[in-house]
C-alpha cells in the first residue's frame, strides 16, 4: 500500500514549524500588534435561519487505495455469505457470494462520505453479525481494509487503516 510508504517517509523526515491552528507557542510571550482592516459595508438584510441537517463532509477517496471489504471463508465447507452495508437507511452494498472452503472475495463499495455505517454479515444456515462502524476522513481519503473472517463458530469483523 502506498500510504505505508508515505507514512514511513514522513516518520523519517524532520518536521519543523508544526503549529496547530490557534496555538500560540510560536510567540515567545510577547505580542506584536497587527493591523486589521475595517470590513467593507455589510448587508443590513435580516438573517433568517432555517433548521437544516448538517451536511456530511465528502472526501475524495484515494482511487488506488479504496475502502475494501474482504470476506474469507475459513471453514472446511462451501458457505453462502451476504454482506450488507447501510448508512442512514440507504444501502451502500448488498452482495451475496458462495465461497468454497478457503476462498475469499473482495468488495469496493466506493465509500466517499464519512459517517456511521452498519455492516451486516450473514451466513446462510449459520451465524450472522451486525456492527456499527464510524468511517472517518482518514479512512475515506487514505483507504482502509475491512476483513470478515467466517469460521465454523463465528464471524469476525476487523479493519486496518
Amino acid at each position: 500500500m502506498r500510504r505505508r510508504t508515505l507514512l514511513a517517509a514522513l516518520a523519517l523526515s524532520t518536521v519543523a514549524g508544526c503549529v496547530a491552528p490557534g496555538d500560540d507557542t510560536a510567540t515567545n510571550g510577547s505580542t506584536t500588534p497587527t493591523a486589521t482592516a475595517t470590513p467593507a459595508e455589510q448587508s443590513t438584510a435580516p438573517v433568517t435561519e432555517t433548521p437544516q441537517d448538517t451536511p456530511t463532509p465528502t472526501v475524495t477517496p484515494a482511487p488506488d487505495d479504496p475502502i475494501l471489504f474482504i470476506i474469507d471463508n475459513d471453514t472446511d465447507s462451501e458457505q453462502t455469505v451476504t454482506l450488507t452495508i447501510t448508512r442512514d437507511e440507504a444501502t451502500v452494498l448488498d452482495e451475496t457470494e458462495t465461497l468454497v472452503a478457503g476462498e475469499s472475495v473482495e468488495y469496493d463499495p466506493t465509500i466517499g462520505a464519512t459517517g456511521t455505517y452498519t455492516i451486516t454479515v450473514a451466513v446462510a444456515g449459520g451465524p450472522s453479525r451486525t456492527i456499527e462502524r464510524n468511517i472517518g476522513r482518514f479512512a475515506v481519503s487514505s483507504g482502509s481494509n475491512h476483513f470478515v473472517d467466517i469460521t465454523a463458530d463465528e464471524i469476525r469483523i476487523y479493519w486496518e487503516e
